[in-house]
């Protein structure tokens, strides 16, 4: 097995490293695997990257399997270093490269006798493309593939082979111990990982849902295309998003650039009910004035007024309990601003 490592120019990832504003005090690593082939059975891993955050840098460490047959080590090492650290960040992780390094360990145990310690179960996964996957439509992305996502923050990689062209050019390798099939694919791996850090900068797009915000102030304006009033939402973030968004969904608005967004909200004028009960019978509360939409997402420990019983739609009353409670408008803002984000049919 060889062992490279490089120390990541810090510089070039700066603006889009977002990984210690979402995670805090958590430690993370990265990670990434490269296989001869996608069934855990008939093939087996040649390449594990591994990003780690040590002495204010990132570094890539790639374990490579140079003589095909090093798989064992590579995977002891590499849940040496995962065993060190709380969350494990990847791409399409959870559901190819965890699970695929799981059965190499089962199968090299069970054909080889050789045991493999799996810390998997001892550190969190948080796999990127899921996050992604959630924002599609919002962000307008014709699909979530690494490179798409890197496309859609500037990064334009080239990159002359793709994963399954490149299992050829290892098998070359290893018949031949040729140099430069050995850069071809330790390179495409190598971008692989820093590509991981680079994207990391669309965890600010997670920021609403997970309250990672800074409330500024709320204020009304008028819609210029009708009369209907808006209540306005000014937060700001620690981190600046890497694109301007616009999204649009339920007659919610947001607009965000750099370090700054706005929720717009429709404010709803007439009267509804908070029920006592799960049933009209039960009785309710009547209330007039303005609200605003919470659709399924409510505020705990303020009512929500429905119009009929069984409505799935709920409303928020405009007084002073809500307004003047940030914890209130915070949750409100992240409920709200979360759902829009996350509506897969998004509308411009």
């Amino acid at each position: 097995m060889e062992k490279i490592v490089e120390i990541v120019d810090s510089a070039k990832i700066e603006k889009y490293d977002m990984i210690r504003a979402y995670f805090g005090d958590k430690k993370v690593c990265m990670f990434d695997i490269e296989t001869t082939g996608l069934s855990p059975f008939k093939s087996f891993t040649y390449i594990i990257g591994i990003n780690v955050f040590e002495d204010g840098k990132w570094k890539i460490i790639q374990l490579f399997n140079d003589d095909g047959k090093s798989e064992p080590e590579m995977i002891r090492v590499f849940q040496s270093i995962i065993k060190e650290y709380d969350v494990m960040v990847e791409f399409n992780g959870d559901t190819f490269d965890i699970p695929y390094i799981q059965k190499r360990m089962d199968f090299i145990e069970n054909k080889f006798h050789i045991h493999l310690t799996d810390n998997f179960r001892s550190i969190e996964s948080y796999d990127l493309m899921k996050m992604v996957r959630q924002y599609k439509f919002a962000l307008g992305l014709p699909n979530i593939k690494q490179k798409t996502v890197e496309k859609y923050i500037g990064i334009n990689r080239v990159d002359m082979y793709n994963g399954g062209q490149l299992i050829d050019v290892y098998l070359s390798y290893l018949a031949m111990q040729d140099e430069r099939n050995r850069e071809l694919v330790l390179r495409h791996n190598r971008d692989d990982m820093e590509g991981m850090i680079l994207i990391s900068c669309m965890l600010a797009i997670d920021f609403i849902s997970k309250r990672l915000f800074h409330y500024k102030k709320l204020y009304t304006e008028v819609s210029p295309n009708s009369e209907k009033m808006k209540l306005c939402f000014d937060i700001q973030f620690d981190m600046a998003l890497v694109r301007p968004l616009i999204t649009y969904a339920y007659g919610i608005e947001i607009r965000g650039e750099g370090k700054l967004a706005t929720i717009k909200v429709p404010i709803e004028s007439g009267s509804y009910n908070f029920y006592l009960g799960k049933l009209e019978k039960d009785g309710c509360v009547e209330k007039e004035g303005p609200f605003v939409p919470q659709m399924d997402c409510e505020v705990k420990g303020l009512p929500a007024y429905k119009l009929r019983c069984r409505d799935k739609e709920s409303f928020l009353l405009l007084d002073d309990t809500f307004l003047g409670n940030e914890a209130y408008i915070c949750e409100y803002i992240s409920n709200v601003g979360g759902k829009v984000l996350k509506y897969k049919k998004n509308r411009r």
